[in-house]
């Protein structure tokens, strides 16, 4: 005599079984995750980028390096560069103690800092969005957050956009340095979340994070092992 299942119930043993087989391959991956970002926490960094065996400071320019006449060198610089900043030729001087000036390529007159004028027409010649106009530029000399941490000092301009972007310039050397919005705001902030840091967003091997990752690795490894228990053939050997 066959019994008939409810529709109830064969509706309950499909969910079941959906459930089970989108837990092993869903289970996969979240074991992966835990795995790898519990790894990852226990790596520091700066070996990650060998920053422990390999030396990424400049070398100074030898005494004898050709310069422009106005230019002098004490064994301080690193380059001399020609570029262009806000449409004008000029001449980036870089020094082995990281600081940069800007002169003019004839005449060598420093022009670093920048003015904020000057700023202010380097964002707008950077801006490729759709028209807008600059609503306030600031001087800015220490981190704003996390949004910007240098170097210093800078130039804050912000646009009259919907998405109220700020642009950060090199008040030493006219470069763009970053472009900060609502929505990178918003990521920065579900960054720090997903890494578990509140506050700086940029420790991927907090105490937390490394807790969490093995105490979610446990877990999923502990329902694996259930989930095994739960095959009928399993059960049956």
């Amino acid at each position: 005599m066959t019994i008939q299942r409810s529709r109830k119930l064969r509706l309950h043993i499909f969910g079941s079984k959906v459930h089970k087989w989108l837990a092993v391959f869903v289970g996969v991956q979240a074991l992966l995750w835990m795995a790898t970002g519990t790894i990852m926490s226990f790596l520091k960094i700066e070996h990650v980028r060998s920053e422990h065996v390999i030396s990424r400071e400049p070398l100074p320019l030898g005494a004898d390096a050709p310069l422009p006449s106005w230019a002098t060198n004490v064994g301080d610089l690193v380059s001399a560069t020609t570029k262009t900043v806000n449409g004008k030729p000029v001449v980036e001087l870089k020094r082995v103690n990281g600081s940069a000036t800007l002169h003019e390529a004839v005449t060598g007159r420093k022009l670093s800092p920048l003015s904020r004028d000057i700023a202010e027409q380097i964002a707008l010649a950077a801006w490729t969005g759709p028209d807008t106009a600059i609503k306030s530029s600031k001087s800015i000399e220490a981190p704003v957050g996390t949004e910007f941490g240098g170097p210093f000092p800078a130039w804050q301009v912000q646009f009259a956009d919907p998405d109220d972007t700020r642009l950060y310039v090199d008040a030493s050397t006219g470069a763009v340095l970053a472009a900060r919005s609502d929505t990178w705001r918003f990521f920065d902030f579900v960054w720090g979340l997903h890494i578990m840091d509140w506050t700086q967003r940029d420790r991927i091997n907090s105490w937390w994070l490394l807790l969490f990752g093995i105490g979610g690795t446990l877990i999923a490894c502990s329902g694996f092992i259930l989930l095994a228990n739960r095959f009928p053939r399993l059960r049956r050997k």
